[in-house]
């Protein structure tokens, strides 16, 4: 996927370099839009919590999903070192009444993960509620020494949901006890 779009931008370059880029057939200049950039260069070393958490909100961001619930990080963000918690890095994006988070916006934070390279491994797990609605899934994902568990829900009173991203450093977990 991602050779195509290289190509494919390649190839823009090309015809847009022949065709004068920026000059209309009349000669007044245009606006183009601009070639979308991947999510983030590939690589070998580290991954830290920190380009972790980029990944997680940015992924988030991108379905537009709204802003991490700080709240809700702050456990993981504050956790003494050695413990399990500071082994993870969280994020929830909640929905209201408003602004709802559904079905389609998980699949589609799901779908940036993976733009990111993380690996799903098995397909979603999803339940309906009473109404036909899907009510929670859940989606394991995996890059380099990280698993992230992906879950959307929908509150019981139907009037509030979330996406929750819970990213666990695999080789901190197994030093704690907890892997």
């Amino acid at each position: 996927m991602r050779r195509i779009r290289r190509a494919a931008v390649a190839i823009a370059v090309i015809v847009l370099g022949a065709t004068g880029c920026g000059k209309s057939d009349t000669g007044t200049e245009t606006t183009t839009t601009p070639v979308p950039a991947p999510p983030r260069p590939k690589g070998t070393g580290p991954f830290t919590k920190e380009f972790v958490r980029t990944d997680l909100e940015g992924s988030a961001a991108n379905a537009g999903v709204p802003a991490n619930d700080h709240e809700y990080a702050r456990p993981f963000e504050e956790a003494p070192a050695g413990s399990p918690p500071s082994c993870a890095v969280a994020f929830r994006g909640i929905g209201d009444k408003k602004a709802p988070l559904d079905f389609e916006d998980f699949k589609a934070v799901v779908g940036e993960l993976r733009e990111r390279d993380w690996q799903q491994s098995g397909g979603l797990r999803e339940r309906e509620n009473l109404d036909g609605v899907i009510g929670d899934a859940v989606a394991s994902l995996k890059q380099r020494g990280w698993s992230v568990t992906a879950q959307y829900g929908i509150a019981v009173d139907g009037e509030t949901s979330a996406i929750t991203l819970t990213a666990y450093d695999q080789a901190c977990m197994k030093r704690t006890g907890a892997g």
